[in-house]
């Protein structure tokens, strides 16, 4: 998540999201793709009704994954510009997941040998798509900033953002606004919103789980996407020389922060492994879930519901 221009938006999404998740999740219980993409939807909507009724500033990206043990899916979701990676490949040996393992350390192939690719995609105002979207939404892009915003937000996509989401975005509608320095409605001129021009309507992804899996989570601090693919190698090469997803998301927060350019960065790495017979090892010795985020202080491992996904983020 990101702000842009809100902490108190920020901090709302980050406390209160996955307590929709739930709700929604489980009521009527989701089984397959389509309703887990139905009741992340919900969640997020519901979410910007909170924002709305509350009368929060600003707005939030959004990236996250859903992740059933039982069929070996995972759902991506997001909103804005913030990473969601995705890295696998065939497991090596059973004990392939453990940090002492001479397979894992030793796979001389590095991260070349997964295969990376982005599940998320950024949800800038003049990509093709996006500008079409707005403009057919009776919004204009402006780029009086040099970057394509609308109105004054980068992001086309996010929570939050309520000055650009119907019916706020429409309350200057017809005025005449040339005289007002500063003052963006996002709006072409003579036009009514007919659609929200910042969107909550999330880019999903879905990947079916084999062998070992490694996915990295992380805010635009880390650069583009581009700079979040090296970030996803890194990790699998700190993955593979030993270390926990704790101390790789810390050493990579740190990496950024020490950048330059740096912004506001958060990392989170996952990993997971599938046995070979299609369902998540949960009993056995193996390692199935190993997360680390930065900043964090203590870790869950091999618990796959909402609920204790809930009671790992409070300890954050």
């Amino acid at each position: 998540m990101h702000n842009s221009g809100g902490n108190e938006t920020v901090n709302y999404v980050a406390e209160h999201l996955h307590t929709h998740l739930e709700q929604y999740l489980s009521n009527p219980k989701a089984s397959n793709v389509a309703e887990y993409k139905h009741a992340i939807q919900c969640a997020l909507t519901a979410v910007d009704r909170d924002l709305d009724r509350y009368n929060f500033d600003g707005g939030s990206t959004v990236s996250l994954v859903l992740i059933d043990t039982k069929q070996n899916l995972l759902i991506e979701a997001n909103l804005g510009d913030s990473h969601v990676f995705f890295a696998d490949h065939a497991p090596q040996s059973p004990q392939s997941l453990f940090p002492e393992s001479p397979t894992r350390a030793d796979s001389g192939a590095g991260s070349q040998s997964w295969n990376v690719e982005a599940l998320s995609v950024e949800h800038a105002p003049d990509s093709p798509l996006e500008k079409r979207r707005i403009e057919d939404a009776g919004g204009e892009i402006n780029y009086l900033s040099g970057i394509a915003r609308i109105g004054g937000v980068s992001m086309s996509r996010a929570l939050g953002d309520l000055d650009y989401k119907k019916p706020r975005v429409n309350r200057l509608a017809g005025h005449d606004l040339s005289d007002l320095v500063g003052v963006e409605t996002g709006l072409a001129p003579g036009k009514t919103a007919t659609q929200d021009l910042v969107s909550n309507k999330a880019h999903f992804s879905v990947r079916t789980l084999h062998g070992q899996s490694l996915i990295l989570l992380a805010s635009d601090g880390v650069g583009s996407a581009k700079e979040a693919e090296e970030c996803t190698r890194l990790a699998i090469e700190g993955w593979q020389s030993g270390k926990e997803a704790k101390e790789i998301a810390e050493e990579l927060t740190r990496r950024e922060s020490n950048m330059m350019t740096a912004d506001n960065c958060t990392v989170l790495v996952v990993v997971l492994d599938t046995e070979s017979k299609g369902r998540r090892s949960i009993d056995s010795g193996r390692r199935s879930m190993d997360i680390g985020m930065e900043g964090s202080g203590s870790r869950r491992r091999r618990r796959s519901s909402i609920a204790s996904l809930k009671d790992w983020i409070r300890d954050r």
